[in-house]
């Protein structure tokens, strides 16, 4: 089974780089914490949700499928922590947090992020071309 990448899109600029993926053809699958969200994400055309608690991740289960590449879309710094301490403990190629504030770089490193890009544009289709295996200095 392909690994798949796993996108958190609770933004604009989630859904557009969850569309740019489907449009490439490359096996995605997308982790919420609500269900309308989950609903948004299948009319996307996400056929794989990992739907997690975020208020006990521990109670979280181990997605039914191999992680590749992680990319997690900044809603709040609650959430996006909560999200990094779940996908932390999966033997993933990279975790990439996009992010619109300077702050939680440092957080979100300490956490498990391998890299924190700190973007407002809604379009971020840049973020495919780099590299899994590359790891920063």
């Amino acid at each position: 089974m392909d690994r798949r990448i796993l996108v958190a899109a609770p933004s604009e600029a989630g859904r557009n780089f969850i569309r740019l993926l489907l449009i490439k053809k490359q096996p995605v699958a997308a982790v919420t914490n609500s269900r309308r969200e989950a609903k948004l994400l299948e009319k996307l055309g996400v056929d794989v949700i990992w739907q997690v608690n975020t208020t006990s991740t521990k109670d979280s289960l181990v997605p039914a499928f191999p992680i590749g590449r992680v990319f997690l879309f900044e809603s709040s710094l609650p959430l996006t922590c909560q999200y990094l301490k779940l996908v932390s403990r999966f033997d993933c190629q990279a975790i990439t947090v996009i992010s619109h504030d300077w702050h939680p770089q440092i957080v979100y490193k300490k956490l498990g992020a391998t890299y924190v890009v700190r973007t407002r544009a809604e379009e971020v289709g840049f973020l495919i071309g780099c590299p899994a295996d590359v790891r920063p200095i």
